[in-house]
């Protein structure tokens, strides 16, 4: 097992897409909701990565910010080129159900990128294939340990912030974290808040 910062890489391979200091903002003040705060996060071909935390915890968020489809409120998102010698798009979604058909409608079209949300045993193992067997990159979201542990690495979210991140962890060990991120980091979260309310983002001004 590795512990690893999120903006890291597990290997040094082609980069497919990077956020940097990526916040999403919804909303007025005094009325703001923070999706994404502060992420930077790597993702490059070849590496499986699982996205984890309580629902709100802006995984959905997080993934749609990879994909393209919507834009951060502040922060780089920086995009690797498309899949011309697959002839097909940069991003594609496992559409649902998510099974292993699924996933292999995903891969036929060629991304570089692979995304699933809320990914299912069966589909966390079909894209794990896809990224031994094609080289692509994954991201998936999932509240199950069992489907995280097929990934290289594993996210944890929590108000929209990365709260930490393992490699090569079991489910045990990812269970201990997913606790961990949902608990253990109430405290600095409430103090982030308050610092939060206190501050002006430069994004809403």
């Amino acid at each position: 097992m590795m512990h690893v910062d999120s903006s890291e890489s597990i290997e040094r391979v082609s980069e497919v897409v990077a956020l940097e200091n990526v916040t999403m903002v919804y909303g007025t003040r005094p009325r703001v909701v923070y999706a994404l705060r502060n992420v930077s996060l790597v993702v490059r071909e070849g590496v499986f990565l699982a996205v984890m935390g309580e629902g709100g915890a802006g995984k959905t968020t997080l993934l749609r910010c990879l994909s393209g489809e919507l834009q951060p409120s502040s922060g780089v998102v920086r995009r690797g080129l498309g899949s011309e010698d697959r002839g097909g798009p940069l991003v594609s979604w496992v559409p649902e159900p998510g099974g292993a058909g699924s996933v292999a409608a995903a891969v036929a079209l060629g991304p570089r990128l692979l995304l699933a949300d809320e990914a299912t045993e069966e589909s966390g193992m079909a894209l794990r294939r896809a990224v031994r067997g094609h080289g692509v990159a994954a991201v998936m979201s999932t509240s199950a340990p069992a489907v995280a542990a097929r990934a290289d690495a594993v996210v944890f979210l929590r108000d929209g912030g990365v709260v930490d991140m393992v490699a090569g962890a079991g489910p045990e060990v990812i269970s201990d974290c997913l606790e961990r991120s949902g608990r253990g980091f109430e405290h600095r979260t409430r103090e982030s808040q308050v610092g939060r309310r206190e501050s002006q983002d430069p994004s809403l001004s």
